[in-house]
């Protein structure tokens, strides 16, 4: 698969093989993680929310899959990813330079989320973070998102389902087993009220079920 503008596929078996190359410097293990990712997060319901040449702010990053994803398709005109996690943005430093235009992104180690960049953004991204956030600091670490949204840009919010129990449940057996946490699942309905509140609108509500997973994906653009 060509990871070049205008001939980028989001077909999750595409996805998934653009990833298992892009990752080949990682313990095979990471890599076919890496790479069944696609399988599980809805990565072409996110693409079609990124304007052509936005400016992304990638909250909880990650090893940057997908900012590598979206700098291979050609969709940022300038991105930066942000993580507690140095093993990880330095992964995802090296994804960016392998995916192609690499000037064009950044990646900042953060202790918390106040230390994030202050500039605004045209879509400010929070995939799969809040649930690894403690309770008490959910509320903040979203006010820290949303205020980086700059005059008419997105806040896309993704995470898992709190329901049915058994896709919940699926979820937590995968953090614990990967991430060594037995997390608490996001209250999407609190998410969402808050974020409005802000002055924000709905434009998008899905749950999108995944093999045994589900997502919840909330698409806000700032009025």
């Amino acid at each position: 698969m060509s990871a070049r503008a205008g001939s980028f596929s989001f077909d999750r078996k595409d996805l998934s093989r653009f990833l298992f190359d892009l990752y080949d410097y990682e313990p095979k293990l990471l890599r076919k993680l890496i790479s069944a990712r696609p399988y599980v997060c809805p990565f072409e319901d996110i693409e079609r929310h990124i304007p052509s040449n936005a400016k992304v702010l990638d909250v909880g990053c990650g090893n940057g899959a997908l900012l590598a994803i979206l700098l291979a398709s050609g969709r940022i005109s300038e991105a930066v990813g942000c993580d507690v996690h140095e093993g990880a943005l330095a992964s995802a430093r090296k994804a960016a330079e392998r995916a192609g235009n690499a000037g064009r992104v950044s990646f900042l180690k953060i202790g918390d989320f106040e230390a994030m960049p202050a500039d605004r953004f045209d879509v400010v991204t929070m995939v799969d973070v809040l649930h690894h956030v403690p309770e008490g600091k959910r509320v903040k670490a979203v006010d820290e998102a949303i205020k980086r949204v700059g005059t008419g840009g997105i806040f896309l919010f993704k995470d898992m389902v709190e329901s049915p129990f058994w896709r919940r449940l699926a979820h937590n057996i995968d953090d614990l087993i990967f991430s060594g946490e037995w997390v608490r699942q996001v209250k999407t309905a609190e998410v969402e009220a808050h974020v409005k509140a802000a002055g924000f609108v709905l434009v998008e509500s899905q749950e999108i079920p995944r093999i045994f997973y589900g997502n919840t994906l909330r698409v806000f653009r700032r009025l």
